[in-house]
Order: C-alpha cells, then sequence, then structure tokens
C-alpha cells in the first residue's frame, strides 16, 4: 500500500479503498486497507468485518475468527457476520461453534438461506449427510433454487444415497451456470463452479475440461468470488489434482502440486501431498 487513500487520511477513505481492492480481488492490498482504518477508528465495526472477510479468503481462519467474533459480540443482530464466522469455524473443524452462529443467524433472521446452507455445510464435513441433505431442503424451500442451493442438495444428496433427487439437483444447477457462462464466457468464475458440479456428478474428464478452462482465465495475483465462493489459481490447480487422481492419471499430479507450491506453500493439497 503506497501513499495516502484517494480520499484523504481518514478511516472512511481507506475503507473505501479497502472494499475497492476486495472487489478486484486484490485481498492482500484490502487486508491493509482495512487495517489502516481500524487504526485511524478503532469503533468502525464495518472495518473489522470486511478485515474478517479478507483474512477468511485469505485461509487465515484464526486471524477472520477473532476479527468476526468481535463483530458478533459488538453486533450480535449482524448475520452475515455471523455466517461467515460460521463458516470460518467449520474451516478449523469447530462444529459445535459453527452451528451455534448459523443458529443464531436463523433466530434473528428465521428465512436465512446462507445460515440453512452453513448448517449443512456442518454437518456434512462431519458426514451427517441426512441431517446435511435436511437443512439444504430447508435452504431450498426459503432460497428457490439458485446455484448455491441445487448443488449443496445434489452433494448431500448424493452422499444421502437418494441418487435421482442428486443427479437432478445438479443438473439444474449446471444449466444455471451454463447461463452465466453465456454472459460471462471469459470470466473463470462459471467454469470453475461447472468444474465442480462436473466432478459431483464423477464426471471428471468433463470436470478436468471446465477448470483447465478456469485456469487460462485465472490471474495468479487475484481471489475471485462468485456465489458466495471464493478461488484462487492454486485453488482451481488443487481440483484439477482431484481429478486426475479420480481418472487414474497419477503421473502429471506432481508437476501440478509443484505449481500449488509455487503459488501457496501452505494450501492444503501441498500438505496433503507431502503427508502433512
Amino acid at each position: 500500500m503506497s501513499g495516502a487513500a484517494f480520499g484523504g487520511e481518514n478511516a472512511e477513505s481507506y475503507y473505501d479503498e479497502g472494499l475497492t481492492a476486495a472487489m478486484k480481488g486484490d485481498l492482500s492490498l484490502a487486508a491493509q486497507y482495512f487495517e489502516k482504518a481500524i487504526r485511524l477508528d478503532s469503533k468502525m465495526a464495518t472495518a473489522y468485518h470486511q478485515l474478517g472477510r479478507c483474512y477468511a479468503r485469505l485461509g487465515k481462519l484464526k486471524m477472520a475468527i477473532a476479527l468476526l467474533g468481535q463483530v458478533v459480540d459488538k453486533r450480535p443482530d449482524l448475520c452475515a457476520a455471523r455466517i461467515e464466522l460460521g463458516h470460518a469455524l467449520n474451516g478449523i473443524a469447530q462444529f459445535d461453534g459453527a452451528k451455534r452462529q448459523f443458529h443464531a443467524a436463523l433466530e434473528t433472521e428465521p428465512g436465512n438461506t446462507k445460515a440453512f446452507l452453513g448448517l449443512a455445510e456442518t454437518e456434512a464435513l462431519q458426514g451427517r449427510w441426512d441431517d446435511a441433505l435436511r437443512f439444504a431442503q430447508s435452504a431450498q424451500l426459503t432460497g428457490g433454487n439458485t446455484y448455491p442451493v441445487l448443488y449443496m442438495l445434489g452433494e448431500t444428496a448424493r452422499h444421502a444415497g437418494q441418487a435421482e433427487l442428486s443427479v437432478k439437483s445438479l443438473q439444474k444447477s449446471d444449466k444455471l451456470l451454463e447461463k452465466y457462462l453465456e454472459s460471462n464466457p471469459d470470466k473463470p468464475e462459471g467454469h470453475y463452479l461447472r468444474g465442480k458440479v462436473a466432478a459431483a456428478m464423477g464426471a471428471f474428464p468433463t470436470a478436468l475440461q471446465h477448470f483447465r478452462e478456469a485456469e487460462r482465465r485465472t490471474d495468479a495475483a487475484r481471489a475471485y468470488l462468485a456465489y458466495g465462493e471464493s478461488f484462487t489459481l492454486a485453488d482451481v490447480l488443487a481440483r484439477q489434482v482431484e481429478c486426475l487422481e479420480a481418472m487414474g492419471r497419477t503421473s502429471s499430479i506432481g508437476e501440478v502440486i509443484d505449481r500449488i507450491a509455487s503459488l501457496n506453500p501452505e494450501h492444503p493439497a501441498v500438505k496433503a501431498a507431502s503427508g502433512g
């Protein structure tokens, strides 16, 4: 970060610069701006919130949890912060804490679709697929057939032994992404998410093709956000590794892991490859 914020040396200007950087996917720069805003105004809850979001997307989950926890303490009615805190807690396997945040969000907003999806995620991460499916169905009732709902419904139904529901849901989600790509053919987000859907359906050659299309459109210096899911080039490559493993094409995996390590040595795919 160089020089003062465009609007002057005040917390609001640095906050605005942080939002702009985050929208462009430059999360490290965004975090610096939000940190500066907090130094200038230690009571600026929105800056703590956005900084916590940046840390979560950067994979710095413990830092994100500390910040989002402060926001929730000061603003217990702020459902967005609770839900982001819940996801961060899921990321370090603190499932009871995550569930408390999602349920608290539902107490404030009984029809909050993102909270139901968070509970579905929490149960899925523990292998409780029937419960996960139940929460995914609740999300569908409140939020309709959006991509995040249909994908979660497809994933949880597959593991819960409801193959027909899974296939129908994933096919619907893919149709939505197909339309998204018609309007955004040169952006990586649609290709990345279609790859996830194809992988969930077991179509790994198709998934690999989508992830390679995403790779060609992904800037190594950026983080991307679509339908609430953040990803980087390292994540795109890690998805390719999963496809190659599923297809038994293990000879080319080492090269991809090396590329991931050069981008992010702390990436879970690198740690998994090294047995960490």
